[in-house]
This record gives C-alpha cells, structure tokens and sequence, in this order.
C-alpha cells in the first residue's frame, strides 16, 4: 500500500513532462527554402551510402 503513495507522484510528474513535452517540441519550418531541400537530400544519400558500406 505504501508503494502506491511512492509511485503514483512519479506517474503524475511523469505525465505532466510528457504532455509539455510533445506540446511544446520542434515543429518543421513552414517554409522550406530550395537551400535546405537540396541539403536534405544530400545528407540522406551520404546516410544511405554510410549503410549499404560505401564511403565517399
């Protein structure tokens, strides 16, 4: 019984972080520029190089 007056704070605070968390994250900008799209997809190309064991 007396773990439930330890644990049920731990839940609550828990949540709370949570919920904040995801309210508050990092959201993509609205506009992307042709700068940061060709970026993009330079940086998964040398990823996918990076996985299939080809370095450049």
């Amino acid at each position: 019984m007396i773990w439930l007056y330890l644990l049920i704070p731990v839940f609550l605070i828990g949540g709370i972080a949570i919920y904040f968390e995801k309210k508050s994250g990092m959201k993509p900008p609205k506009d992307a520029t042709e700068k940061q799209i060709d970026k993009l997809a330079e940086m998964k190309s040398q990823q996918e190089n990076n996985q299939n064991g080809f370095y450049q």
